[in-house]
Formats: structure tokens, sequence, C-alpha cells
């Protein structure tokens, strides 16, 4: 697999060719994604393909409030390789840039400076100042430079359409199974682990700590059966996503603590991957740490369970 190619400002792009640019935020990276990035592979020829998307995210400058995003950049960058991206584009997004009427963003970005021979985007893409145009104006304009349209419709499951907006809030809902049907693959998180206050060592349960970070949307809090990624190698775990009332209970922290089985390696610095399959139970409050780790072994055995019995039939789970 070629490596794909990371832009992060608005250089002019040179092809041998020109590009085949799909348009749109792409959070998640959902099976909608998916299948837009497929059709493109398919009908691009020997163009190269581009996903063009902006940071920051439109509605953070346009809004001045930070809209959680399903998958960090990192994240998304690792999906759009994976799916054969030639080229991913983060446009700066500006002011500048939101007021820029629909034909000029048209012509000076996707035309002379990226390149642009064919476009690809959902049947509800919009843009310009104030999402002025849409399929109807683009399809005026890509005739008008001899560009080829590619229209993609949205996929629909379980009788609604696949969106990034909901599939938040199945993740609000802590409804992990339906969010990672949209998306396609297990939700997942990934960072760095630092020390915790390492009360769970002291009750045979030793988490792997990671603090949660702004902009990046959670799961409901609660405890869910898991997979983690160190060192390459999976192992199955129970991960409580919130502020572990029974330990700290004047301490207003959302972290994400993770207890992998069959794992006993400092592992302070590293980063690790969780991979989320099921919500087990809420976050709760217990009287003593015996109680603590009564249902703690709980969690485990039911994720044992899950992982046992169903989730070998599940695709998302191999």
């Amino acid at each position: 697999m070629v490596k794909m190619r990371y832009v992060s400002n608005a250089e002019k792009i040179v092809t041998p060719f020109g590009t085949a640019i799909a348009l749109g935020n792409f959070d998640g990276v959902h099976l909608g994604h998916q299948k837009l990035f497929e059709m493109a592979m398919k009908e691009k020829g020997n163009l190269e393909l581009m996903a063009l998307s902006f940071y920051p995210h439109p509605t953070w400058v346009l809004n001045g409030v930070k809209k959680d995003i399903i998958t960090s950049r990192q994240h998304k960058r690792a999906l759009m390789e994976k799916l054969g991206v030639d080229i991913f584009v983060e446009y700066p997004f500006t002011l500048d840039l939101a007021n820029m009427n629909a034909y000029d963003f048209f012509r000076k970005i996707l035309i002379e400076n990226l390149n642009a021979k064919m476009i690809i985007v959902g049947q509800d893409y919009k843009f310009g100042k104030a999402r002025q145009a849409g399929i109807a104006e683009l399809e005026s304009m890509c005739k008008l430079y001899n560009i080829k349209l590619l229209v993609v419709e949205k996929l629909i499951w379980d009788k609604e359409k696949i969106s990034s907006t909901q599939i938040r809030q199945y993740l609000l809902d802590g409804d992990i199974e339906k969010a990672n049907k949209l998306l396609g693959y297990p939700y997942k998180l990934s960072g760095k682990i630092i020390k915790g206050n390492q009360i769970g060592r002291t009750i045979g349960f030793k988490t792997a700590n990671i603090l949660t970070k702004h902009g990046i949307i959670y799961p409901k809090n609660g405890v869910y059966a898991t997979k983690v990624k160190v060192y390459n190698k999976d192992f199955l775990a129970i991960t409580n996503i919130g502020y572990n009332p029974t330990i700290n209970d004047k301490i207003k922290i959302k972290m994400v603590e993770t207890n992998i089985f069959d794992f006993d390696v400092e592992i302070y610095d590293e980063n690790i991957e969780v991979s989320f399959f099921k919500f087990i139970r809420p976050e709760k409050k217990f009287e003593s740490l015996a109680d603590l780790k009564r249902q703690i072994t709980s969690d485990k055995e039911k994720t044992q369970e899950y992982f046992t019995n169903f989730a070998r039939y599940d695709i998302l789970a191999k």
C-alpha cells in the first residue's frame, strides 16, 4: 500500500493527472463515508484520490463552540489511508473561507489549488457562504469546467440514514453496539497511560488510565466490554469511563480506566488503543472497596462471557 500524503495547509497540489476529490468532514469515517470512497476508487481511473476535510471543524469557527468529534485527527488519517486515499487534506477553516461564495470555493480551491478533475460528494452536500449551494449548483459548475461529478446516496441501516450525528447520539446513550454498526468498526479511544491513584492494584485489579481529551466525544459514563491493543497485541479488558466516584468523590476529572485481562506489565507513558464493544453497566458509587471488588469481578465475568458466546459471531469483534 502506497503511503498516504497528508497536507495540513493551503498549498497547491501538483499531481500527474489531477485529483478525484471526495468532499466532507468525514467525522467517524463511517459506513456511508466508506461507501463514498469505495465508489470513488472504482471511478477515479488514473486520478489520485483526495479526501478534502477542514480543520478546525467549521462549527468551531462559526459558532465559537467546539463540537465534539468521533475520531481524533490521527485516527481519521489512519482510516483514510486504509481506505486507499492518496492525499488527505485538512484545509485550514477560517472566517475568510467561511465567507467565500460557492463559485470562488469551487474555482480557486478545488480547481486551481487542488487540481480537481473529478468530485465525489454525498447527496446532501452543501458548500459556500451560509451553505448557499447544493448538488444542483455543483453540477452546473462541474459541467462548466468539464469535471466529472459523482453523487453518492445515503446508506440506510435499520430504516435510518447513517450519519455522524446519529453515531454521536448512540455514543452519548451508551448504545455502543449500534454506534459500531454504523461505523463499520469498533469505536476506539487511544492515549498515553498516566499514573493514577493505584487503588485498583490493592484490590487485585490494576488499571491503565488515560486522561480524557477536550473535543473528543466519549460514550456515556459506565463500564464497557473492550479490547486493548498494547505493544501491538490485543487483550480483553473492561473499561470504565467517568469520575470513579468510589475513589475520587471530590475530584471531578473524567478518566478512561482499563483493567486488562491476563496482563501484568507496567506501561506508564505507553500509548494504548481501546476498542469498545458492549455497555455493561452505568457508573456508580460503592459503599466499600470490597463492594467495588465484587462488582469488578462480575463485570469481568460478563465481559468474558460476551466475547466467548457472542463476539465470535460478529465481524466487528474479529
